[in-house]
């Protein structure tokens, strides 16, 4: 199978590093010098969502001297508000990047106006169709050539359920820690999909998923989920405190319940995905189920898997060595 060859052959050679332009130490002084003067001279600019709807916030970096042009698709309670040290790097290596925050999160309108963090969806399909019109209203009009794509967690459903049904243009795409199976624990997942069905129609579902709950801004780095590295955690928390109106704090009923729904579709699909696709897989990842080898195999046709044993969840914002690994990867892979 060609994806378990893949996936031995990544594991027997010696991991791919790529020193960034910010190391942890001193992190904080750098990030504010370097980083947040690079994410204001983004443009920022408005689309219009899939249905017509709603306007979304997107943020491009054109490269005067451009060798392709990323498109960062983010997770789930996220904001482009705090990859900008990805951008940052990414840029330095000769790319455009465009991003943009989905409907319901971020700096675009939320949704649940009884409680604007609350992270709302009423279906799923429609981030997807988002990005489709991200790409074909914002994207191809003025950057048609050597596209790729890198989406994280929620990001990287969105962007399978996108490759699924869409015509894509990418040449390549990475998929970081990808929501393709939620962790459901304790319950089996489809308990707890029963369970978010019912909350659904009993009329509950708009208000948090349970145990959801506000944005805490006091929470320790020791019992984060995300990173263990603690200077990218406190860079994240400052972006939050910055930008009060892009927060958001835990999913609604309707969003777990229509995410699972998506991702067993997605898992199910009919006919895999032959674009070439690099899979990051978190060893400590608290909030996807890594699928299998044979699972993802059944996905992806020209698929490499890259696991970092020791990493959380958010790996391109890891510690120093976990995330230049990583790095390392994403220029190889989008250079080829």
């Amino acid at each position: 199978m060609r994806l378990l060859w893949s996936l031995a052959l990544i594991l027997t050679l010696p991991a791919m590093e790529c020193v960034q332009a910010l190391p942890e130490k001193n992190y904080d002084s750098e990030w504010e010098k370097t980083i947040l003067p690079f994410l204001d001279s983004g443009e920022r600019f408005t689309f219009r969502s899939a249905d017509g709807v709603t306007e979304l916030q997107g943020i491009r970096f054109v490269h005067p001297n451009a060798k392709g042009t990323i498109v960062v698709v983010n997770g789930s309670t996220e904001s482009w508000l705090k990859y900008g040290e990805f951008f940052y790097d990414l840029y330095k290596k000769g790319f455009s990047i465009f991003s943009y925050d989905h409907r319901g999160q971020g700096l675009s309108p939320h949704l649940v106006k009884s409680n604007p963090q609350i992270d709302q969806i009423d279906d799923f399909s429609l981030y997807a169709a988002d990005l489709n019109a991200f790409v074909r209203e914002v994207i191809l009009p003025t950057h048609p050539n050597n596209l790729c794509l890198i989406a994280h967690s929620m990001g990287g459903g969105v962007a399978t359920d996108y490759l699924q049904r869409y015509q894509s243009p990418f040449r390549a795409v990475i998929l970081s820690a990808p929501m393709i199976r939620i962790n459901t624990a304790p319950f089996p997942e489809p308990i707890a999909s029963l369970v978010m069905k019912l909350l659904h129609m009993s009329g509950l579902g708009a208000g948090y998923a349970p145990g959801k709950r506000d944005h805490n801004p006091y929470e320790s780095f020791e019992v984060n989920s995300v990173t263990s590295s603690r200077a990218r955690w406190s860079a994240n928390n400052e972006v939050w405190k910055n930008h009060p109106e892009a927060v958001l704090g835990g999913p609604s009923i309707d969003w777990v319940n229509q995410a699972l729904d998506k991702t067993t579709r997605i898992r199910a699909h009919k006919g895999a995905i032959t674009s070439p696709v690099l899979i990051f897989q978190a060893g400590k990842d608290a909030f996807v189920v890594n699928p299998s080898p044979e699972e993802l195999h059944k996905m992806f046709t020209n698929a490499r898997l890259v696991l970092f044993p020791d990493s959380k969840h958010e790996i391109l914002m890891e510690r120093d060595g976990i995330r230049n690994k990583a790095m390392g990867e994403v220029e190889c892979f989008f250079a080829n």
